[in-house]
């Protein structure tokens, strides 16, 4: 329970953090932003980064939008193919960089997944968005 917990906490930030993201997208103020979860304006600006999700910089990075439960093996299979290596992964967006190699792509559904025994077979995990896991490992 503690490890389902912890999932659990760490998703409800993410989350946090992405629909603070959109909603700078669709218009909202820092002021609006602190006033629904009881911060200043400058609290809600440095604590949110300006509507960062995550801590990537922009450069080099390629982000395919769109991307849901539906789509998303069929993206993530069409930039392995590219070279291109999965890096992070939000809502409706996967997150990719070029490599001079090929990647392959694994996604799992469930609580905690077991990491060591996918490290076994050569899988890193990426990131969890529950309720799926997202793997890569190159290919050759």
């Amino acid at each position: 329970m503690i490890e389902a917990a912890h999932v659990v906490a760490d998703e409800a930030r993410l989350a946090l953090h992405r629909w603070i993201d959109a909603g700078r997208r669709a218009g909202l103020s820092w002021t609006e932003i602190g006033a629904l979860i009881g911060i200043s304006k400058q609290a809600a600006q440095q604590r949110f980064g300006g509507g960062r999700t995550d801590d990537l910089d922009d450069t080099d990075h390629i982000v395919r939008h769109g991307a849901n439960a539906f789509n998303e093996m069929a993206i993530m299979a069409e930039e392995g193919a590219k070279g291109r290596e999965l890096v992070g992964t939000g809502m409706l967006r996967l997150t990719f960089v070029q490599t001079d190699r090929a990647w392959e792509y694994r996604r799992m559904v469930g609580i905690g997944p077991d990491t060591e025994a996918m490290a076994a077979h050569g899988w890193q995990l990426v990131s969890s968005w529950l309720p799926f896991h997202y793997f890569k490992r190159s290919v050759g």
